[in-house]
């Protein structure tokens, strides 16, 4: 599986959605000059805009690890995992055949304080490719370290397919 992340977003060309833009660019404002922006800058109107691509997620340390709560999904989550995950964990979540390389980009931005993208090619059964896009994007309620972390998930489908099925199909084979 191909895996693209670009880090401190040399690479913010890689981006195509343009709500992960507009989020990443709100980012940079609510954060102005504090090392990270505090949750309470999010404005409800930009979040509204993102609302079915968003999940919140809280950062819960167990055994001196970061653990990932699932505070709130959109419906793009839920069509995409066909359940509600709000309070599970996302490792609990995850395939197990992307848990280790999607939890590391979690944990990344945690220690690193600072957002990041991926991209990963998906197919399917009859070779649909559907690039599963996420931006992380961090914040604090102490000023201190990373307690929450906005995830902003975009699909692109190739050849008009739906992006659902696609993936529906993909975690399917992965599981």
């Amino acid at each position: 599986m191909n895996h693209q992340s670009s880090l401190n977003f040399e690479g913010r060309g890689l981006i195509r959605c343009v709500q992960q833009i507009g989020m990443l660019k709100s980012w940079e404002r609510w954060k102005g000059a504090s090392a990270l922006p505090h949750i309470e800058t999010v404005q409800g109107r930009e979040l509204e805009r993102v609302r079915d691509k968003l999940m919140l997620l809280d950062v819960v340390w167990r055994e001196e690890n970061p653990s990932y709560l699932i505070r709130f999904q959109g419906e793009d989550f839920t069509r995409m995992h066909n359940r509600d995950c709000t309070g599970l964990f996302l490792d609990d979540v995850m395939a197990p055949a992307v848990r280790a390389r999607g939890l590391q980009v979690y944990r990344t931005v945690v220690d690193q304080r600072m957002p990041a993208f991926t991209s990963t090619p998906v197919q399917n059964a009859d070779g649909v490719t559907v690039h599963y896009e996420r931006l992380l994007l961090p914040f604090t309620t102490t000023g201190e370290g990373v307690e929450h972390i906005q995830c902003v998930i975009t699909l692109f489908a190739e050849d008009n397919h739906s992006p659902f099925d696609v993936m529906r199909e993909a975690r399917s084979r992965t599981t």
